[in-house]
């Protein structure tokens, strides 16, 4: 019921308000009045002037027509008959068997009409307008649809325009056709245009059906950018949304809130979407806010909750694309020239999401620096937090989907949560040497320790990680892969590491070469390679990692002993003082000289990846 008491708010927020404000663009200002027919008279002592056959009164930018017409010069009285139609340069027109009223006081009734301008169609059947009184349109509707008996309408019984800028209306019915789709019994709000717009969407599509979104854009310096709108849907009901945008140098904050009471909810099985409930009543509160408490210390709050698994999917598919599953969280950062220390919430806010929690996880980064006036340089990345690793909370067991003779309870189970404080500490050590003005060799020392407070005697191997993430895959409930879990009964343990490499790294370039391709904002240009060679080794950690608790790739690690030779090449361009890559393009090869635990063969990747910017304000 929350839903459908918002909805006349944004109904006629934005559509009675057009009638009365195209209807007062009738009387402009205008410094004389022009009348031209067949037949004109003019009473010099009364005022009176009347115009027979083919009748044209010009009144500055407007343009009347009509069979008949009288106007008292002094006055300001005046009627017009016999299929009157007033024209606005520019805006459109507008049509009725008969008008009258008075210029002077911008005072007008009039009986059947149709309004036609670039965008909006309108008609009703009488209305008067009144510059300081209630101005009131009787049966109006109201369409972007040209024909003479538009697709689909809006319309309302009578709507009431107050001079505050406030209006009412009763009995609003949406048509499509004749056949009405959306009713309701009355409706406020405003027609103050002041910083606000309009919009009105029909269309057709086959997940909505027929739709007409209406909604009202408005700005203001405290909340930016505000979009409200409706959305009626042949197919599947009505949709409430609001999306706001403010920006500023040290603030920004971002809402979108849209809900809908769904008449086709997604179904895989009577009442189920894949393993979860099916939801009618469907949600999105999505909100972003970002503050610079201070120049280096920067707040961030983000919180993405949906009501169920497929609500990004089927309604906002380009934030699908960028990621499934989106995150919410909590984030204190302070940027130092030589340092970065954070602090970071991230709970799991939607159950039908997998997600590793931290509640909460502290960080310091020191970017690589130089020791002293030595060649020596150094960076670090330390990480304390609690973690927690919740995997999907299903409506549907997995013994709903596998065969009775084939389900094994042990095995076809659902992954079980599992936690552990973990503090990590990485060091690295490297010394870069130039070898020429050609040759860069630069060696590496690596060394990490990693504790946690619980870990697991049952050791879980790669496959069998991979196995619990394909198990509960909830677009292939059917599948049979078994699922093991880690136990609590390894106690806390601290696991060493370290790596060891040398790379090496040479530079050349072109000329400059002249060509002038002034659309892809182009000059000159020259072509660079960088051949490189980067040799790792990583002997095996102090404790295996399958009795570690996954939760990222930190706890993953495992010897490691390879070659990469790669190829980095660009086509950069030169505008005035400044350089920019038109093509880049990233090759490589890597060589395992231990054998691969999954690949099974000593060769490893060959990768390439391009990159493009055609121009400097491309994107």
């Amino acid at each position: 019921m929350s839903l459908l008491k918002l909805i006349p708010v944004c109904v006629l927020f934005l559509m009675a308000a057009l009638l009365p404000a195209q209807v007062a663009r009738i009387l402009p200002k205008a410094d004389e009045i022009q009348i031209e027919a067949e037949e004109l008279t003019h009473l010099q002592t009364s005022g009176d002037v009347k115009a027979k056959g083919k009748v044209v009164v010009t009144y500055g930018d407007l343009q009347m027509t009509a069979d008949e017409a009288s106007l008292n010069a002094n006055t300001g009285e005046f009627s017009a008959s016999g299929d009157v139609k007033v024209t606005l340069k520019d805006q459109g027109s507008w049509q009725a068997p008969a008008i009258q009223g008075n210029i002077q006081k911008k005072e007008f009734r009039f009986g059947p009409f149709r309004m036609d301008s670039e965008v909006w169609h309108a008609g009703g059947q009488s209305g008067s307008y009144a510059e300081d009184g209630d101005n009131v349109l009787s049966g109006g509707w109201l369409s972007t649809c040209e024909l003479h008996h538009p697709h689909y309408r809006l319309s309302a019984k009578e709507i009431i325009h107050h001079p505050d800028q406030t209006f009412t209306a009763r009995h609003v019915t949406l048509r499509f056709g004749s056949v009405p789709v959306f009713y309701l019994p009355w409706v406020w709000g405003s027609t103050n245009t002041s910083s606000i717009g309009w919009i009105i969407k029909p269309g057709y599509s086959g997940k909505r059906g027929a739709y007409l979104q209406i909604g009202r854009v408005w700005q203001n310096e405290t909340l930016g950018e505000n979009k409200l709108y409706l959305d009626l849907m042949s197919k599947r009901g009505l949709g409430l949304g609001f999306d706001s945008d403010y920006t500023s140098a040290v603030r920004d904050l971002k809402i979108q809130l849209y809900g809908l009471l769904d008449r086709d909810t997604p179904e895989t099985i009577p009442g189920y979407n894949r393993r979860f409930a099916a939801e009618d009543d469907r949600f999105r509160l999505n909100t972003y806010y970002r503050h610079e408490l201070l120049p280096d210390l920067t707040l961030r709050l983000n919180v993405d909750y949906l009501s169920d698994i497929a609500m990004l999917e089927d309604w906002f598919r380009r934030d699908y694309r960028r990621f499934e599953q989106p995150k919410s969280f909590a984030d204190l950062t302070y940027d130092h020239k030589y340092f970065s220390a954070g602090l970071n919430i991230r709970p799991r806010i939607n159950e039908f999401n997998t997600a590793v929690e931290s509640l909460p996880e502290l960080r310091l980064i020191i970017p690589k620096i130089a020791l002293g006036h030595s060649p020596l340089h150094y960076n670090s990345e330390n990480s304390l937090g609690y973690y927690r690793m919740k995997w999907r909370n299903f409506d549907l067991s997995r013994q709903f989907f596998i065969p009775p003779a084939e389900y094994l309870a042990d095995l076809h189970t659902d992954p079980a949560d599992y936690s552990s404080f973990r503090a990590d500490t990485l060091h690295t050590f490297s010394l870069p040497l130039d070898l020429g003005s050609a040759l860069t060799i630069a060696p590496r020392a690596s060394f990490r320790a990693t504790s946690y407070s619980r870990s697991s005697r049952s050791k879980l191997s790669t496959q069998d990680l991979a196995d619990i993430i394909a198990a509960e895959n909830h677009d292939h409930p059917h599948n049979q892969f078994p699922v093991k879990a880690y136990d609590d009964q390894g106690g806390s343990l601290t696991r060493l590491a370290a790596e060891f490499g040398l790379e090496m790294r040479s530079k050349f370039w072109s000329d400059w070469q002249e060509s002038q391709l002034p659309s892809l904002q182009i000059g000159t240009w020259r072509h660079i390679v960088e051949p490189y060679l980067n040799y790792t080794f990583a002997p095996e950690p102090s404790e295996d990692r399958d009795n570690l608790y996954f939760f990222d790739s930190i706890d993953r690690l495992q010897r490691q002993h390879f070659l990469r030779l790669g190829l980095d090449q660009r086509w950069q361009t030169r505008q005035g003082d400044r350089f920019r890559d038109l093509l880049r393009w990233q090759s490589y090869l890597d060589v395992h000289f231990d054998r691969g635990d999954e690949s099974g063969r000593y060769p490893g990747d060959w990768g390439n990846r391009w990159e493009f910017d055609p121009r400097g304000d491309f994107g």
